[in-house]
């Protein structure tokens, strides 16, 4: 019986080489809009978000590039935030050749569990370049009150 040396380096560097060919084919032209042909939606936009605090707000910081602020809807039902709207899409030129269409539109929604009582009659939001900014006052029972103790 031989004994033979197993490399998984060598293994996995060819997994890792077969995989980088797989998807670097979807990038050439022929396969552009290889979507399609799987029924996939390819038509998804969702904003990436940030959501921070202070003692007195909660804010949410949503990018939003593109989308005109009359397409976009802010509510809060109990202590769920939603965020959803539209993102337009760009109408294709018939007469060009696309090697790579990246830039999407499509509906969408975001919602998210607040994480502490809020002054709903006091939210706002704005918009400006291309990021959406809630700012949620926190009710005076959810901020952070110090009280020093006395040690006996």
């Amino acid at each position: 019986m031989t004994l033979v040396k197993f490399a998984p380096s060598k293994e996995m560097a060819n997994i890792n080489n077969r995989l980088k060919k797989f998807f670097e084919d979807f990038d050439s032209p022929f396969f552009t809009d290889w979507g399609k042909n799987f029924n996939f939606n390819t038509n998804v936009f969702t904003p990436r978000v940030d959501v921070t605090e202070d003692n007195d707000n909660l804010y949410v910081h949503a990018e939003i590039p593109g989308v005109d602020k009359k397409d976009v809807k802010v509510s809060v039902v109990g202590d769920i935030l939603t965020i959803s709207g539209e993102k337009k899409s760009e109408q294709r030129d018939e007469n060009k050749n696309y090697y790579r269409i990246e830039r999407t539109g499509g509906s969408f929604s975001r919602s998210f569990t607040l994480p502490a009582e809020i002054q709903v009659d006091k939210i706002s939001a704005e918009s400006k370049d291309g990021v959406l900014v809630i700012s949620l006052p926190k009710s005076e029972e959810a901020k952070v009150v110090e009280k020093q103790i006395e040690i006996k």
